[in-house]
């Protein structure tokens, strides 16, 4: 099911939380990353809806890295670059050198597949201007779709009450920390409206736009026996770029964290 873009009450909500859908430029990007889910992703999906968390989340690290080896972050931010620099402003930008791939299995707990409510700036100093761009790969419904706050990059960070939390399942530098699972992830207690969220339905072969700021998380996939793919990455301004605050390195990878495009 896609969400008709016309829609008022969405466009409204869209526009007012700063998100754009962008469409890619011909129909090779998608086709790209559709091709690599299918060589790492073959079977059928009750074969891994019967693996354990960590077999699991080894072949999405697998799937992961061979996004990364293909350097598909530069691959769309150079397909989406006149959108890109039209957001901004400005013609130069850096990008994340790892983007992760997100492939939910049907109905598993949300604190085991899902990365749960927050914003970039969580995780890393000088990310306020940074921004997030995601692309839905295979599956993508309203029933599994990464969700937002709307108008959420307007709170100020005072206002927002969090708590870190230990994760039991992710250790620091394990496969799930790789592909993006925090042992340490904070968790939204005050400040925030969360039942307020909307689904963020991006049609097909666009990507989605949007501030680093806007509180956003993916849900559960409640979609019957399918694996939900997507990818996403960070970039920031150039002129935004801060040598002593920004962020230098991949934990995991040891690749610096930013690049220039």
């Amino acid at each position: 099911m896609e969400m008709n873009i016309e829609d008022k009450n969405i466009n409204s909500n869209l526009k007012n939380s700063e998100i754009v859908f962008s469409k890619h430029s011909g129909d090779s990007l998608l086709i790209e990353l559709r091709k690599i889910v299918s060589e790492f992703f073959p079977e059928n999906y009750s074969y891994y809806s019967g693996l354990t968390i960590h077999d699991y989340r080894s072949i999405v690290n697998e799937a992961q890295e061979a996004f990364n080896q293909k350097d598909f972050s530069r691959k769309i931010a150079l397909n989406l670059k006149n959108q890109i620099v039209s957001y901004i402003g400005e013609e130069s930008f850096l990008i994340q050198s790892n983007l992760y791939l997100r492939a939910t299995r049907s109905n598993v707990r949300e604190d085991t597949e899902s990365i749960n409510w927050h914003r970039e700036t969580f995780y890393g100093l000088n990310m306020e201007k940074s921004l997030n761009i995601w692309t839905p790969i295979l599956n993508v419904t309203n029933l599994n779709t990464l969700r937002f706050i709307p108008e959420s990059q307007k709170i100020p960070e005072e206002d927002i009450s969090i708590e870190s939390i230990e994760d039991p399942i992710t250790r620091k530098g394990s496969d799930g920390n790789r592909i993006g699972f925090l042992y340490a992830p904070k968790k939204i207690i005050g400040g925030v409206n969360l039942d307020n969220s909307l689904p963020m339905m991006v049609p097909y072969n666009f990507s989605s736009i949007f501030p680093g700021n806007l509180i956003h998380g993916a849900a559960v996939n409640h979609s019957n026996n399918k694996i939900r793919f997507s990818v996403d990455f960070r970039i920031l301004p150039k002129s935004a770029y801060n040598d002593n605050l920004s962020k230098q390195f991949h934990i995991t990878s040891g690749k610096p964290y930013f690049e220039a495009l």
